[in-house]
């Protein structure tokens, strides 16, 4: 089993939160994605998490790809706590004051 550092927590079909807490976990979620919605921009975190086994990818690189899909596809649970410099996109960090 490959445990994220932080979970990640989205939104099932039925609109439940679920976290999300291993690579196994990212990887299950994206394969319970409906057939109908599936795309270039899933099958490539798909790939990505599964890179993390052959060692071509970190489970950092794995999960950032994966939350990013995940907001994209609207399905980050909104409470979903960004941790600045780790969550956000680069040039969209909290400015401290």
């Amino acid at each position: 089993m490959t445990k994220l550092r932080l979970p990640v927590t989205v939104f099932t079909c039925a609109r439940d939160p679920r976290d999300l807490f291993t690579v196994e976990d990212l990887l299950e979620f994206l394969d319970e994605w409906p057939p109908a919605r599936r795309g270039p921009l899933r099958e490539e975190v798909r790939r990505l998490c599964l890179a993390v086994y052959a060692g071509e990818a970190t489970v950092e690189e794995a999960r950032a790809a994966f939350v990013a899909f995940a907001r994209l596809m609207n399905v980050l649970e909104p409470t979903f706590d960004a941790v600045p410099g780790y969550d956000m996109p680069k040039g969209r960090e909290v400015a401290s004051n």
